[in-house]
């Protein structure tokens, strides 16, 4: 499956496939020459380096090298890299052309002018932890940070002045009017001579349009995109002798009266958060596990996945997009300190990442929200200070969709009245107190009485409020009659409980989405509470990290199959 945007006017050389190796351990970045190493092993790109069996969960510094082949001369080339970790730095012909410390977002690098012949390209990935190094992915997040290609890596030849994106804005999803944005890269500052045309129009229209300017026309023969129906689009445009196809679907999402509205209809959100994670891929999973994920998603009755907690392989929008599934995107961070947040570079990161995944995403009808910052210190100002500027970063590259982030601070939180949606994360009965005599199922509703009161007095009688995490862990294979926590029947009868107590006020909440969906791979021998992680596992998961079954997803299932029935 190609990932949109594609580029047929132009040479595209994949980078994906096996690369000279060689690791060095505990070293960084900046300590080793990637110019003139010895290989001494392979490595596969897509591919976690900390995954296979030779490197598995050590950190240090991966060399990579391989050649490839240009058949002309070409004035310019853009390196595209889909996602590393944690920092990479890339050289063609042994000159530097990029560097990034944005784990899992999507960069691009000018290589400058490049001639026909061979070409030897190199990268050294950091999954090193270093306090001034890395302070987007920390030692103590709850989910591991792999080191390696996430995800592919192309060479683009291009001319001088190119088209880098076109972003398609919905404006009436009754009329089929859109706004498209053009972004060139190249050429200087001026307007552009652009022909374009959707889906199978044989003839182009013509425009006169400036860089990041917009333009408004009538998609003709328009079709409305709907997890029920979710029609695509596509439109391409020429600039001179390079062109771009861009997919897109036809919808408006907005909130209202305590509700999502998805072209003007209200939706109940259920569904459940997913880790890009797999035992053998680590992040760089292949088409056939997000195809597998998706199925599973499907055959559960979830309409909605969020993607936690970084930025997503648009393969996987891509799915989403055509399986008719609603995705919360969010960019990278978990559980973040006020002293994190007054970090000036920190948040200038923050910023970089979250622009670059709304416009990397932009396209996806399956996005429906944006989000950061996952469980941050929201009771500070240092917090409200970097919410109110992420929030108005997002507004500015797009308007059109629901901005919020996952808050676990839901009795000091301040950050409320900056977002279009409260959306909150608990765990009673599984994380936190523990009351004598009380059953752990029992805590949940009045938790979700205590947050639901909290929030409703502080924020617009309008606003919609959304349970972003709520589950427990549960060992696959670990049967018990009497139901012991870590046991399926355990976390089977807990998630009813959840799913009944959540879906019981419909006019309260707008949705659930359940922590989560496959186990994933948290820490190895050290980082946060260990103690909770058997075998470094977060082990929340209705499917295990194989994507085996457990007990509880059956009764997601029926529970999710019911609402459906009852919603109409």
């Amino acid at each position: 499956m190609n990932s949109y945007p594609l580029y047929p006017g132009r040479p595209v050389i994949s980078l994906d496939g096996v690369w000279q190796f060689r690791f060095q351990e505990n070293a960084f970045l900046e300590d080793v020459d990637d110019r003139s190493f010895a290989a001494d092993d392979w490595m596969t790109v897509p591919g976690a380096f900390d995954t296979s069996p030779e490197y598995r969960c050590r950190r240090g510094t991966g060399l990579y090298r391989r050649e490839f082949q240009l058949t002309e001369d070409s004035p310019r080339g853009i390196l595209k890299v889909a996602g590393v970790g944690l920092r990479a730095r890339f050289r063609i012909d042994g000159r530097e052309v990029g560097f990034t410390n944005l784990p899992y977002s999507g960069v691009e690098f000018e290589t400058g002018p490049l001639c026909a012949g061979k070409h030897t390209i190199t990268a050294a990935i950091d999954n090193n932890f270093d306090a001034e190094k890395m302070k987007l992915f920390l030692p103590y997040y709850d989910f591991y940070a792999f080191g390696g290609f996430y995800r592919s890596i192309e060479l683009h030849q291009v001319p001088e002045c190119a088209i880098d994106r076109v972003q398609v804005c919905t404006l009436c999803h009754e009329t089929g009017r859109v706004a498209l944005r053009f972004l060139f890269t190249g050429g200087g500052p001026g307007r552009r001579r652009v022909f374009f045309r959707f889906d199978t129009e044989r003839d182009f229209h013509t425009a006169e349009v400036g860089h990041m300017e917009s333009l408004e026309c009538m998609v003709p023969g328009f079709r409305v995109w709907s997890p029920e129906s979710p029609e695509m689009h596509t439109v391409e445009v020429r600039l001179g002798e390079d062109c771009i196809v861009e997919q897109f679907g036809i919808r408006t999402v907005r909130v209202g009266k305590r509700r999502i509205l998805l072209n003007g209809n209200p939706v109940w959100l259920k569904g459940f958060n997913r880790h890009e994670s797999h035992p053998e891929f680590g992040p760089a999973t292949p088409e056939a596990v997000m195809l597998e994920d998706m199925q599973n998603l499907r055959s559960l009755s979830c309409n909605m996945v969020r993607g936690c907690h970084y930025p997503q392989d648009q393969r996987f929008l891509d799915l989403c997009d055509a399986f008719g599934m609603l995705v919360w995107e969010e960019s990278l961070g978990w559980n973040n300190t006020r002293e994190q947040m007054a970090d000036r570079e920190f948040c200038d990161l923050q910023e970089k990442q979250t622009r670059l995944m709304v416009r990397n995403s932009i396209n996806h009808p399956s996005v429906i929200i944006w989000a950061f910052l996952n469980e941050q210190d929201s009771s500070d100002q240092s917090a409200f200070a970097l919410t109110k500027r992420l929030v108005d970063a997002i507004k500015e590259e797009d308007s059109s969709r629901i901005v919020t982030f996952a808050c676990s601070h839901t009795d000091n939180d301040i950050c409320h009245s900056l977002l279009d949606m409260v959306s909150y994360n608990t765990y009673p009965g599984w994380i936190g107190s523990h009351p004598d005599g009380v059953e752990p199922p029992d805590e949940i509703l009045p938790r979700q009485q205590q947050i639901l009161r909290y929030f409703r007095e502080r924020i617009p009688e309008e606003m919609p409020v959304l349970v972003s995490e709520m589950g427990c862990c549960a060992i696959y294979g670990q049967r018990d009659p009497a139901a012991a926590q870590w046991s399926e029947e355990f976390q089977s009868e807990y998630l009813e409980s959840v799913i009944r107590a959540v879906s019981g006020v419909p006019e309260e909440i707008c949705g659930l989405i359940i922590w989560q969906f496959n186990d994933a791979m948290s820490f190895h021998r050290t980082g946060g509470d260990i103690r909770s992680k058997p075998l470094g596992l977060n082990l929340a998961g209705v499917f295990d990290s194989f994507r085996r079954r457990k007990l509880a997803a059956d009764t997601v299932k029926k529970l999710f199959r019911e609402l459906q029935k009852t919603s109409g």
